[in-house]
């Protein structure tokens, strides 16, 4: 058996945790507001060309997916016209394309076959590479899966 203060102590470092943000956190969220706004714009102008190319790819899986515009995020939540299971198709993705994407099913979405492709922390070049190989590996799966 467990002794009663044993709990209490437990139950007060887990309410700690659970209100508190780590130093680290801490730390950067003060460095983020010493950069200021100036920061964050500066990095606009990279984050709209790297969204631009993963529009124009994109194009090319109107057919079997629908794009949903995602103003002001820094992903896309693509939903697919197919029978693939999320999962399966990100494996296939990720062992075949060499190409990683988020199933819908992480954010809640069970009907239907949805991936979340965010490029916001993505450079031009890695951008181009890896959205290159999703849209090659999304024209090679899906169609053989199509409802």
């Amino acid at each position: 058996m467990v002794p009663e203060r044993l709990v209490v102590s437990v139950k007060k470092i887990q309410d700690t945790i659970l209100i508190c943000a780590p130093v680290i956190s801490q730390y950067a969220a003060v460095g983020a507001l010493q950069a200021g706004r100036a920061y964050c714009q500066s990095q606009l102008a990279s984050i709209l060309e790297v969204r631009k190319i993963f529009l124009q790819e994109l194009e090319a899986i109107k057919p079997f997916c629908v794009i949903p515009t995602a103003a002001g995020a820094f992903y896309f939540l693509l939903r697919l016209n197919t029978r693939w299971k999320p999962m399966d198709l990100v494996e296939s993705l990720v062992r075949d394309y060499r190409v990683a994407v988020i199933p819908g099913t992480t954010f809640g979405l069970e009907t239907g076959c949805y991936l979340r492709v965010a490029y916001g922390a993505l450079q031009k070049d890695t951008a181009a590479e890896g959205i290159g190989r999703l849209v090659r590996g999304l024209k090679a799966l899906v169609p053989l899966k199509r409802s």
